[in-house]
């Protein structure tokens, strides 16, 4: 009971973390397409079960992008090797700018 507390807890912080960086690092456009993009059942409209399925998605395939190991845990050296790779992405986008 205590590992699912903890990893809700974790899936919550690291969602506020993605939502706010990808908020900061895309245009409206871009999230309007993502809401579409929740559209499950292709009416138009997006109700807050699909936009909540969509967004539990999103972050259980970012977790799992970090949990290089596959063993349910971000450790050190797994957030010391996304923070890099963060980084390497970040300096890429700036030279595209140029």
């Amino acid at each position: 009971m205590k590992k699912s507390i903890w990893v809700l807890l974790l899936s919550s912080v690291l969602m506020f973390g993605t939502v706010n960086s990808f908020a900061k690092h895309h245009k409206g456009g871009e999230s309007e397409k993502h809401e579409m993009e929740a559209d499950a059942n292709k009416d138009g409209k997006v109700s807050f079960e699909e936009f909540k399925a969509a967004r539990v998605k999103r972050m259980e395939e970012h977790f799992n992008r970090r949990d290089a190991n596959g063993d349910g845990f971000i450790d050190a050296e797994e957030r010391k090797a996304a923070k890099e790779r963060h980084k390497t992405h970040n300096n890429e986008k700036k030279q595209e700018s140029k």
